[in-house]
């Protein structure tokens, strides 16, 4: 590391990035289990209803922490592209002098 006051590991990053992506993908599955839990396969009415609402509840949660894991992804792309375009500019500044 140079004598820099700001540092941004690059590498690091993008690698957090696909760790986030790769979560909002893993969610994927659970999402869909909990999409099929089909109260009727319980044989009581009344636990019918809870196990439906069981479902779509943990469905949307999962459906949402995917999206924001996937949100959270695309900020840090947009984090790394700024970083590197203000290296670029400050190291063409440098080299102009």
């Amino acid at each position: 590391m140079s004598g820099c006051d700001l540092y941004l590991d690059y590498d690091l990053l993008g690698t957090n990035r696909d760790n986030i992506r790769g979560i909002a993908q893993l969610l994927e599955g659970p999402c869909r289990a909990m999409a099929d839990v089909n109260g009727s396969d319980m044989g009581v009415d009344r636990l019918e209803q809870r196990m439906d609402d069981f479902g779509d509840e943990w469905e949307y949660g999962i459906g949402k922490l995917a999206e924001f894991s996937d949100a959270a992804a695309t900020c840090l792309d947009e984090v790394l592209v700024a970083f590197r375009d203000i290296d670029e500019a400050l190291a063409s500044t440098f080299d102009e002098r």
